[in-house]
């Protein structure tokens, strides 16, 4: 900001320039808490994402724990067929969501395969579906984190550099005109004085 002439418009340009900020700094910390909220939540979705990967990944290895050591070829069991985004909007943050994820199951022989094989398909389509879920979920937080840093350093911005430079201004101003104020009177009086003190000279 540059320095600002010590004079009554640039005190009112001030003044309302620093009302402008006061209004609009709420409005930026409301966001702020909104977005710190929105942020949690996505956080905490995730974590149970992960945390139910986690336990359907136990549960297969307590079902099928044949899986470690079969032959049975497993690769391409089940495919993703459908994937589409959508977007909504979050306090002015565009996030995406799952718009819809269409699952593909491989054909196989069932009477060449496994028992248990069946049971296998259902389990990898859940892993599949936890899956895209999760990467959906940590885009959404990334894009949260990053839209949580910038409307703090605007916050700051407003609180800690911008308003308090403008009232120091404002005080500086108010001070110099106050100064010159003073100043006007002291020499009104002794304009006064001497006005007065001639009148009395001439009159003698």
């Amino acid at each position: 900001m540059q320095t600002p002439a010590l004079n009554k418009s640039s005190l009112s340009r001030l003044e309302r320039q620093r009302t402008l900020y006061r209004r609009y700094l709420p409005a930026l910390e409301m966001k702020q808490r909104t977005l710190l909220i929105q942020r949690q939540q996505s956080a905490e979705r995730l974590a149970t994402l992960r945390e139910r990967a986690k336990r359907q990944q136990a549960t297969v290895g307590r079902e099928l724990p044949m899986l470690a050591d079969t032959d049975v070829p497993l690769e391409g069991l089940v495919r993703v067929a459908t994937l589409r985004l959508g977007r909504e909007n979050r306090v002015g943050v565009s996030l995406p969501t799952l718009a819809e994820l269409t699952l593909e199951r491989t054909p196989y022989d069932r009477l060449a395969q496994p028992h248990w094989i069946d049971t296998l398909v259902e389990r990898l389509e859940t892993r599949l579906r936890l899956e895209v879920e999760t990467r959906i979920e940590t885009r959404r937080l990334a894009r949260l984190d990053e839209a949580v840093r910038t409307v703090t350093q605007r916050v700051n911005l407003f609180a800690k550099v911008m308003i308090p430079r403008l009232e120091k201004a404002i005080a500086r101003i108010e001070l110099y005109l106050a100064d010159q104020e003073r100043a006007a009177v002291v020499r009104a009086k002794l304009a006064k004085r001497k006005l007065a003190a001639g009148g009395r000279g001439a009159m003698r």
